[in-house]
């Protein structure tokens, strides 16, 4: 589909007073640019958002779906627009950027979203804008900041390069593969046999060289996509929603490999399996916040997320009661489970315990590796493209580095206080990452 220029101001008074996501200290108008941006990019494809609205859907899904606090959760876009489906999201932490990726989509008449330094001024004074299209040296942009909001595209480098070149002060990019208002349903026109990326599924799933976790990545499908299975139809309806098997798939892009078959679903939803009577139960401990527990794909916090479960919610264990039992409630431990929407993978075991009625859980052990009495958490994979560490806790402060899911931090303020700010959207916390370097990271990224 071709993308048609639109503009909208995040200022524009009918909404520059709406509280952004879920943080009660900021509003469209002064914090709303990337909510505004994605706007003008659904509406260049046939939608009919304002930022008003598109912030209301985002915020229906609930905290840590489409918001996390006041800061938008990328893969969200295609839980309300099956047909806008989230690719990727690279970070430069220290420019010049390298914009080769941009330019290509940008000549195949995909917009890009992307952040940007606006001011040379000592550290990172973001903004974000969508890119339409290349000028020379220069880029076409749909700029959410001025009101009245402009008629036509205005130019990257006339508003925001005093004296820089683009490369310079573009800090991220954000890129969607657009295919237009559809019914997400309905899978691709022609022969063969598809299963769909489930929706729900908002970080995507991966795509790999080899029918294991071990293969290597070839690409991230995202929330949504259509996926043509190479293998008998007879053979693979067997295999989906089934724990250990793999489907040898090809995307619509032509990149073929293998995916997690408990994953996928085929043209509708796949049948929940009936309960074993005699599996365990555990409930997501009241700790875990409001931003709820972590669902992943892997044993691991460097596992994709497949869902986030809320304080209270019973999960069905799927491995044997007698290696299950142990680990609830310790810390480290990871359980194998299937929550009531027939979503399968593991959670931290230290966040959920028996169902009322089961036995006592054994005390938690401190994570090994870490020293007893100082609290130390780790960045979400929610956290895919890196968390900010910042000078100050505020989305405003200046970024000081750039930590990947996995990293080690040690929390610099008493474990007391700490621990109830822990996936709390609108928290923060003050820590130091294995380099020395010390600031401030966002609380509902950190595990």
């Amino acid at each position: 589909m071709t993308f048609t220029p639109n503009y909208f101001s995040q200022r524009d008074p009918r909404w520059k007073g709406e509280q952004l996501g879920f943080d009660n200290t900021i509003t469209i108008g002064t914090d709303g640019c990337a909510l505004t941006c994605l706007t003008m990019l659904v509406n260049g494809y046939g939608f009919n958002e304002t930022p008003e609205t598109l912030n209301q859907k985002l915020k229906a899904m609930g905290p840590g779906a489409g918001f996390m606090g006041g800061l938008i959760v990328w893969g969200s876009l295609t839980r309300a627009f099956p047909g806008i489906l989230y690719q990727n999201i690279i970070l430069w932490n220290n420019p010049p950027a390298v914009l080769d990726s941009i330019d290509a989509s940008l000549n195949s008449g995909q917009p890009v979203v992307v952040e940007i330094d606006r001011s040379p001024a000592p550290g990172l004074q973001n903004h974000w804008v969508v890119l339409s299209g290349k000028q020379g040296n220069d880029y076409l942009m749909l700029d959410p900041w001025p009101y009245p909001p402009d008629s036509q595209p205005a130019t990257l480098i006339s508003r925001y390069g005093s004296g820089r070149q683009p490369q310079d002060f573009i800090v991220a990019a954000v890129w969607y593969l657009v295919q237009g208002p559809t019914d997400p349903n309905t899978p691709p026109s022609g022969p063969g046999f598809y299963v769909q990326v489930p929706v729900s599924l908002v970080t995507g799933l991966n795509l790999r060289s080899a029918p294991s976790t071990s293969g290597n990545l070839i690409t991230r499908e995202s929330a949504g996509s259509w996926l043509k299975v190479l293998e008998p139809e007879d053979a693979a309806q067997a295999k989906i929603g089934v724990q250990g098997q793999w489907l040898n798939v090809q995307d619509l892009q032509g990149n073929i490999g293998y995916v997690a078959a408990w994953y996928v679903q085929g043209s509708g939803q796949p049948t929940p399996p009936s309960p074993d009577p005699s599996a365990l139960t555990v409930v997501v401990l009241p700790s875990v916040g409001d931003g709820g527990l972590h669902l992943r794909d892997q044993p691991s916090t460097a596992g994709n997320t497949v869902a986030l479960e809320a304080a209270g919610t019973l999960l069905t264990v799927l491995e044997p009661a007698g290696t299950a039992q142990p680990k609830i409630g310790a810390q480290g431990q990871w359980l194998n489970v299937r929550d009531g929407s027939s979503r399968t993978g593991y959670v931290a075991a230290w966040y959920v315990e028996l169902n009322p009625g089961g036995s006592l859980p054994p005390p938690p052990q401190p994570p090994p590796g870490t020293t007893p009495g100082v609290l130390t958490v780790s960045v979400s994979s929610q956290a895919s493209a890196g968390l900010r560490l910042r000078d100050k806790p505020d989305v405003n402060g200046n970024t000081v580095k750039v930590l990947m899911p996995g990293t080690l931090l040690t929390v610099l303020e008493p474990a007391d206080v700490a621990k109830a700010k822990i996936g709390v959207n609108g928290q923060w916390l003050n820590v130091k990452e294995p380099g020395g370097q010390t600031g401030y990271v966002a609380a509902w990224y950190v595990n």
